[in-house]
């Protein structure tokens, strides 16, 4: 029997998770070399560097070293504050709370918490509006968040108002604490690769001091004006505030993993100028100051998100992209008849040719990539995609509808219809994006969770556009 020789990506990371201190490159490629013939050096040290098991430490750059990430976390605390549904209802919705003091690999529904008493929550399911979802998920954006609800096997019918997610059951935890809204959850990172955590609860009436909270405030901010610098518009919240973390031990103004007396979210919340802007597979934390507009974020979008915004064209990078996958599934080769049904027959107006021949040039490489990776034989979602897109097309042409009869927003915002539509016509995006690049190897249930979403759609929103038509 032939044994399954491990790939250089799966060796790099490895490497990292079992590394227990410091290294440096010359380790990996050690190590790399007795497991493998061959070695592409230049390929090895370019996947640690990505490696989300490690950082590379950005404290000295005329070394090239690199510290495990379950290391540096290993002993970390951080601040949660539940939401006063959560108290209420006993329960915590772990979302995004978690992040970066757990690996990427964990998913937050299967974390460990310890509670003072030895005793571990149970994980129970709970619905709750969507818009408070939607909050604790905020730090994901809309194609993570997404996902991270097919993962929680979420409960399609409740999509409309409410989701069904997995939540910890901490109402005894709660009762004995005498637990209010405001109080907090203190956590401490017992395991971060697998996902272990100690938690405390810090009554409101005991408030930080006041010291602590500006240095500790001072603190990340430095860290977060140094992480946009050596990041710039690469990664996501998630890394974001890891190297937040790592940069604020390296300049050692104040712990701010020890104790910390505010939660990450408050101190977003706290920073005027700092905003979470949703791209289209991430969210980003982005500064807005004087010299900063809200139109310079768009930079972050991609080329052809950029333009499709600018013509007012409502469509994605990754919406245009299933349009040529439906294109291919069904035996057509016209880049054109695409574009004609993305832009539903409307005008192009271009500020100069420059502006043209640019977007079309976008759009003939997006559809060069399409021909040179799709196939009609793998694509096993190809009809649910296209059933999507034609329901994609009757939401476009209802909003073109409201567009031309000048409806008053105030009054939309009223219409319990026009709610739901918006809750769930809001999904497809980010289910357009799953689709384009689902993979065989997805897990069975997942694929389920993502058709049960997608037939929730195809069930409920044609009759909510029906009676949207009629009004």
């Amino acid at each position: 029997m032939s044994i399954r020789r491990e790939s250089l990506p799966e060796l790099v990371d490895s490497f990292g998770r079992t590394a227990d201190a410091e290294f440096d490159f010359g380790a990996v490629m050690g190590f790399l070399e007795s497991q493998l013939d061959r070695v592409d050096e230049a390929e090895a040290y370019k996947l640690v560097c990505g490696s989300n098991y490690v950082f590379e430490v950005l404290e000295n750059p005329s070394l090239t070293l690199f510290l495990p990430r379950r290391m540096f976390f290993q002993g970390a605390e951080f601040r949660i504050v539940p939401s006063r549904e959560e108290v209420e209802g006993g329960v915590l919705f772990p979302g995004h709370h978690f992040a970066p003091f757990v690996s990427r690999e964990v998913f937050p529904g299967d974390l460990w918490l310890v509670l003072p008493d030895g005793a571990a929550p149970h994980v129970r399911r709970i619905s709750i509006p969507q818009q408070s979802a939607m909050e604790s998920l905020s730090l994901f954006g809309e194609v993570q968040s997404l996902e991270y609800l097919i993962s929680d096997e979420i409960g399609a019918e409740d999509l409309a108002g409410e989701v069904s997610v997995s939540a910890y059951d901490l109402r005894d935890f709660y009762t004995e604490n005498s637990f209010k809204p405001g109080d907090s959850l203190m956590v401490r990172v017992l395991d971060w690769l697998q996902g272990v955590f100690a938690v405390s609860c810090v009554p409101a009436n005991q408030p930080a001091d006041a010291g602590d909270l500006d240095d500790w405030t001072l603190a990340m901010r430095a860290a977060y004006d140094r992480m946009q610098v050596e990041l710039g518009t690469e990664g996501d919240c998630y890394e974001q505030l890891a190297v937040m973390m790592l940069l604020a031990q390296e300049t050692d103004r104040f712990p701010v993993m020890k104790s910390p007396p505010q939660s990450i979210p408050g101190f977003i919340r706290e920073q005027d100028d700092i905003i979470i802007s949703s791209l289209a597979d991430r969210a980003m934390l982005c500064t807005l100051n004087e010299d900063v507009q809200m139109s310079e974020l768009d930079d972050l979008m991609s080329p052809l998100d950029g333009f499709f915004k600018e013509l007012g064209v409502s469509c994605s990078e990754a919406e245009a992209e299933a349009y040529m996958q439906d294109a291919r599934f069904h035996g057509l080769d016209d880049p054109d008849a695409v574009l004609a049904r993305v832009v539903k027959a409307r005008a192009l107006v271009f500020k100069s040719a420059d502006d043209q021949e640019e977007f079309h040039a976008l759009w003939s490489k997006l559809w060069g990539d399409v021909e040179d990776f799709y196939s009609r034989d793998l694509d096993r979602f190809g009809m649910l995609r296209s059933d999507l897109l034609l329901l994609k097309d009757q939401c476009v042409s209802i909003v073109h509808r409201m567009d031309g009869r000048e409806v008053d927003p105030l009054e939309l915002s009223q219409d319990q219809d026009f709610l739901d539509f918006s809750n769930l016509s809001a999904l497809l995006p980010g289910l357009f994006a799953l689709l384009n690049f689902v993979s065989d190897d997805l897990p069975g249930q997942s694929v389920e969770n993502m058709e049960g979403i997608a037939s929730m759609l195809l069930d409920r929103l044609p009759g909510i556009l029906k009676k949207l038509e009629a009004k």
